[in-house]
């Protein structure tokens, strides 16, 4: 039995989706305990309610990055500890970088959800990281329309997600006279005065053709994704993008930021810089060219059986706990990364 120690952040995310999905996949492998706090930035009291759980435990120890990467001093406990890294703090957050570096070479084992995660810690830190990326739940192929105009955005109304970017895409489509598309934004808002914006942005739109849905429960996505055509991810970082593989698993394409995890995630679709021409081209090529939109689906269709499951991910971290030597946590991860 392995316990994973994760943050209770009161909402979604995308990191304690990928958690709840490898521990059921594990089949009692895994269990979670979900902990209270202002992770990443933990109080006193915090930290101790952390290191008083993991203490409990005299089975290895996975932490959630978010918790374990934020600690001002390493966990010591007598058990292995493995840091669950879903993305780095110091990418966001480069104030974060000396707490990570510390956390980190002090674990028994460091996972990612991502080899671009790993290439990132590997960058910041001289680490190797195991990855475990993320699986799909298998869904059928998603009906969609014949002229591909059901898109859609699934991801929290924050900064990272960068809705407004793909709004103002949306705007100069209509602009330029393409039109009878639908496009559906999906996700909490997590940030309230970018969601404000963004709705101020979307107000300026054909009322037909766009519509904010909020947060949905996984019912409602799968739904979404059924009657989808199209999936949008403009977002400025991503580690992965699970929403991706989600609508790959539905043989639903993508357009997706370039440089970002979620080019990883991408089984069909293009990956484009943050350029509002180039989306705008993209989506009229979409919307437009009936062989070019077939193309693209008919390769989503070909990758679909061959994503990976959850089972994947499960054995990929399980293997990683059980590759932990028996020996204290305390022990630097430096000695087996030697530079």
């Amino acid at each position: 039995m392995t316990v994973l120690i994760e943050p209770d952040l009161g909402r979604v995310s995308g990191g304690l989706r990928y958690n709840r999905f490898v521990a059921d996949a594990a089949h009692g492998a895994i269990t979670r305990h979900a902990l209270p706090g202002t992770w990443p930035d933990p109080s006193a009291r915090d930290d101790a309610a952390l290191r008083h759980l993991a203490a409990r435990f005299a089975e290895p120890v996975i932490v959630d990055g978010l918790i374990g990467c934020s600690l001002s001093k390493p966990l010591t406990v007598a058990v292995p500890v493995v840091q669950l890294v879903h993305a780095p703090l110091a990418v966001a957050n480069p104030a974060a970088q000396e707490r990570e570096r510390a956390n980190l070479r002090a674990a028994s084992a460091v996972v990612t959800t991502s080899h671009h995660a790993a290439d990132q810690i590997r960058d910041l830190y001289g680490l190797d990281a195991t990855v475990a990326a993320p699986g799909v739940t298998p869904r059928e192929p998603a009906a969609g329309t014949a002229a591909g105009l059901r898109l859609v955005c699934i991801g929290a109304l924050e900064e990272n997600k960068n809705q407004l970017f793909l709004a103002r895409v949306l705007g100069a489509l209509t602009r330029a006279g393409v039109d009878g598309w639908h496009c559906t934004f999906a996700g909490p808002p997590t940030d309230p005065a970018y969601a404000q914006r963004f709705r101020q942005v979307c107000a300026a739109l054909p009322p037909d053709n766009v519509s904010i849905a909020g947060e949905l429960d996984p019912q409602a996505v799968d739904r979404l994704l059924a009657a989808s055509d199209l999936l949008l991810l403009p977002s400025h970082r991503e580690t992965y993008g699970m929403v991706v593989t989600e609508a790959a698993s539905a043989a639903i394409p993508a357009l997706v930021s370039a440089d970002t995890g979620a080019e990883e995630a991408l089984a069909a679709g293009r990956a484009l810089p943050l350029v509002q021409e180039q989306w705008v081209a993209a989506l009229t090529r979409w919307l437009t060219d009936t062989e070019y939109r077939q193309w693209l689906r008919d390769a989503a269709a070909r990758y679909r059986p061959g994503l990976r499951t959850w089972e994947d991910a499960a054995r990929a971290l399980l293997g990683a706990v059980a590759s932990c030597e028996a020996r204290p946590a305390t022990e630097s991860s430096s000695e087996r990364n030697p530079q």
